[in-house]
């Protein structure tokens, strides 16, 4: 009953808004998820994503910008949408369909007011804008990713669980799923009004702020706006403003345009008039009313942005929001601008030679009397194809300075293009052999290959084999059929202007035409190759790995075993398995483009994920091309088989204890007394409380919220002065 009395409460048009959130919830979240689906996805992650592709990391070019928003296009075209209407219509997004922030709210409305936090009295726009500071440009080069503190993953893969889907009970039974789920009932469900997430860590909600703070100071944009000779200093409005914009100052109210969600409660309570979500209207000075053709009522004056002035002198009428606002702003021009000076030195030139071919005017007439330069555009050639290869790459032959010019020849084929064609020789694999011998995987079988001993290879052996990973499959797979025959259209045509003849084309088409359709297989092809045995849990934890230096053999850690569902859980993971070829595949970090067989360990010098090649690893072509700046050190740390990611039960059976050292283990030992003390407190007033008389007010936040937003004193404080005088006095 207490329930059903709630939702009687809830304004007849927040009624409509709440059936609205519902019918979202319903297209974006499992066990539909319509919307996503239409893309192939099933929450806002990869493609959909819209809170990534404007971190900032430093050092990052245009380029790197490019390659983060073509990772997530359709995100970066939904949220220009959301901030085109917001511009001119408010927050419609937020307040209306967005289901992240619509679900903890719907929660909320359920829920005892008595037991609930009251953030909306804490200084939201500090706060707020401090954090967004921090996850724009710090996080990314402390190598935290965007993804472990994030509501629009949480709040889907909660209804996944509760569906009965596989990722969404493993993301909720991680350690990093259970802090997530902490944060959601502590600034969701046990928030009062739902909505603290929102204003406090959404960075969605931080842009619309702004966009909503500059549509406002335009007349021709709806926006909650408040008439203030109306305004009887009620305060309904605020003490039922879900996002603690509307602050009542000398007993009027004043919208903060920078929260304001234009949800339209405010309105539907104001008995008033007082408030509405409108446009200016064009000013008219024609009166609203006249009387015997004396008395004039005039057009009433509707404000969206209400200047305050401070009350006092010196220190008092500093309005240190506004200051600490400008600080925060302050920062991350600088922190932008200082860690772009440091970029300019991210194309390297380690052959020294743009130290004399950078300059203007380094003229010469050679032997035959022609005119050269030797001058070379700096900028030009390092936003070239080949900007980023040292010049003696090419130019092999110089090894002294100044060099003779004779030696500045380059022969293109010794390093770029196919020699089997122009050289007519067999193709052995001698050398890949030679590459596999010294990998990791060196212990297994590369020759020796019989019908008879295939069952011992696949079953006995610890390391793979070369026909474990590479079975008798065609060339060129069925499902890549299209892409052959499109990329060998021209074969005949271009190709075989030089090259004639069946028998070149039999012998040489497929073996070029591979890198023209990039490879046999796909990123999750190769995946698959790998997970042949990475995925088999069993045996991984047979496996005995050797200590580099003793030589002794070791038992795996859970890390290992349980490195595949790591990975799976990470965005490389997820980009791949929704068949986005922008996610990174084991081979891109493990191995090398040239050496794709040399896996080496992570302490040898000449791994790819060696301390000393980290960031050439990471910052390839179309990856992240900033990693070679010396404030992304943390960011080259980043786990890629966190096993936070992972259920707790999981890792227990990997590892055989808990990973309780894990910072994000810490941090949910302290969130759970947070969640656990409201919750019985709840618990308790469902089952034996009373039905609270008269306006209700948090026991967690309460009184400052009556002081900071109302203006006025909190009951309890006013009773107890009541006593205390009562008691006072003489009999």
């Amino acid at each position: 009953m207490k329930l059903v009395s709630r939702l009687k409460a809830i304004p007849a048009g927040q009624k409509y808004r709440y059936a609205l959130i519902i019918v979202s919830c319903a297209l974006f979240f499992a066990p539909f998820a319509f919307l996503p689906g239409l893309v192939g996805n099933s929450d806002f992650c990869g493609e959909v994503c819209m809170r990534r592709f404007f971190l900032y990391f430093p050092g990052m070019s245009l380029a790197d910008l490019r390659n983060q928003i073509s990772v997530a296009w359709i995100g970066v075209i939904a949220l220009a949408l959301i901030l085109l209407t917001t511009f001119f219509w408010g927050r419609l997004w937020c307040a209306y369909l967005c289901p992240v922030g619509g679900f903890p709210e719907l929660v909320s409305r359920t829920l005892d007011d008595r037991w609930k936090i009251e953030y909306r009295a804490l200084p939201q726009v500090p706060i707020r804008y401090g954090y967004f500071a921090v996850y724009l440009l710090l996080m990314p080069a402390a190598g935290v990713s965007a993804c472990m503190l994030c509501n629009f993953i949480t709040v889907p893969r909660l209804f996944e669980a509760f569906s009965g889907e596989v990722l969404g009970l493993t993301f909720i039974f991680s350690s990093i799923g259970l802090v997530n789920l902490a944060l959601l009932f502590l600034l969701g469900f046990f928030a009062s009004k739902g909505r603290a997430y929102c204003q406090f860590l959404c960075p969605i909600g931080a842009i619309d702020g702004l966009v909503n703070r500059l549509g406002a100071t335009f007349k021709f944009t709806r926006r909650i706006r408040v008439e203030r000779s109306r305004c009887t200093g009620c305060n309904i409005c605020a003490r039922n403003c879900m996002t603690g914009a509307i602050k009542m100052v000398d007993r009027i109210a004043v919208v903060d345009q920078f929260s304001c969600m234009s949800c339209h409660e405010c309105v539907d309570v104001c008995d008033w008039g007082a408030i509405d979500w409108l446009a200016v209207p064009p000013k008219n000075d024609d009166p609203k009313r006249k009387k015997k053709g004396i008395e004039f009522h005039p057009q009433p004056v509707w404000e969206a942005i209400h200047p305050v002035k401070p009350k006092g002198r010196g220190l008092k009428a500093i309005k240190w929001g506004r200051v600490m606002l400008t600080v925060v702003l302050l920062f991350g021009l600088l922190f932008v601008g200082v860690t772009q000076v440091y970029a300019g030195k991210r194309q390297s030139d380690p052959d020294g030679c743009l130290s004399c071919h950078g300059l203007a005017g380094l003229d010469y007439i050679d032997g035959a009397g022609v005119r050269r330069s030797a001058s070379i555009d700096v900028g030009h050639y390092y936003g070239s194809l080949h900007g980023s290869v040292p010049c003696t790459d090419c130019h092999r032959k110089i090894r002294d300075y100044p060099h003779d010019p004779k030696n500045g020849e380059v022969d293109c084929s010794a390093s770029c293009h196919v020699e089997e064609p122009s050289e007519g020789q067999p193709y052995t694999h001698e050398a890949v052999a030679k590459e596999f011998a010294g990998s990791v995987h060196g212990d297994g079988r590369s020759k020796g290959f019989t019908g008879a001993n295939r069952l011992a290879e696949s079953e006995q052996d610890q390391a793979p084999s070369c026909r474990l990973c590479h079975s008798n499959t065609p060339y060129i797979d069925e499902a890549r059929l299209p892409a052959f025959k499109e990329a060998f259209a021209h074969t005949e045509t271009e190709c075989g202007t030089c090259h004639q003849g069946d028998v070149w084309l039999n012998q040489f088409g497929g073996h070029i035409l591979r890198r023209f359709i990039g490879g046999r297989w796909d990123k999750r092809g190769m995946n698959a190759v790998c997970e042949r045995c990475h995925a088999d849990r069993e045996r991984m934890a047979e496996v005995r790995r050797k200590d580099r230096e003793t030589g002794k053999e070791t038992l795996p850690g859970a890390r290992f075993i349980l490195a595949s569902a790591s990975y799976a859980m990470t965005l490389h993971g997820k980009l791949l398995a929704r068949g986005s070829e922008k996610g990174a595949a084991c081979l891109d970090c493990h191995a090398s483009k040239t050496a794709s067989h040399a896996i080496l360990p992570a302490d040898d010098p000449d791994s790819t994920l060696h301390e000393r090649h980290l960031a050439e690893t990471c910052g390839q072509p179309a990856c992240h091309g900033f990693s070679e700046h010396p404030l992304n050190a943390t960011f080259l740390s980043t786990d890629m088989h966190d096993l936070d990611l992972l259920p707790v039960d999981e890792v227990l059976a990997g590892a055989g204890n808990a990973p309780l050292d894990s910072p994000w283990a810490k941090a949910l030992a302290l969130l759970a007394p947070l969640v656990i003390v409201p919750a019985i407190g709840m618990l308790y007033q469902a089952i034996f409380g009373e039905k609270a008389k008269g306006v209700v007010f948090s026991r967690f936040g309460g009184g400052l919220f009556q002081e900071k937003m109302i203006g006025r004193k909190p009951k309890n404080k006013v009773n107890k002065k009541r006593r205390t005088r009562t008691q006072g006095k003489p009999s």
